[in-house]
């Protein structure tokens, strides 16, 4: 029951540029490159945290939770250590929560399809061959 680790961090770290991209640079004018940067680092820990570990032991709503929960604190955590000049009314926490939502949301389907994945590719190794 082996994954493509490849192929399944490849669609997670495609799905979060996009997110990212999204809410950061078009809704709260973060330059792209560290939107860019900042889903790139966030999916690599969170497909070690939160798909390898979380989604395997506790189900997809639970690992849901916990990306959402991890996402906000990662985005918060490079949003301040950036520290670049923003406008009067944006906060790095309004945008890390706003991240972390469409996120979970994007994260919720990714989840799906990763643990079908897994169960299609277990069906097709347990099947006898009829050579």
């Amino acid at each position: 029951m082996e994954v493509n680790h490849g192929k399944a961090l490849s669609i997670k770290l495609g799905a979060l540029l996009v997110v990212f991209i999204a809410v950061l640079t078009l809704g709260f004018e973060v330059p792209w490159y560290h939107a860019a940067w900042i889903s790139i680092a966030v999916g690599f820990i969170a497909y070690g945290v939160g798909d390898m570990f979380v989604l395997r032991k506790f189900g997809n709503l639970t690992a849901t939770i916990a990306d959402f929960g991890l996402v906000f604190f990662l985005t918060w955590f490079f949003l301040w250590l950036l520290d670049f000049d923003l406008a009067a009314d944006s906060s790095f926490a309004w945008m890390a929560l706003y991240t972390a939502i469409v996120t979970a949301i994007v994260e919720f389907f990714f989840h799906k399809w990763l643990l079908n994945h897994k169960r299609r590719e277990a069906d097709v190794h347990a099947r006898p061959s009829t050579r």
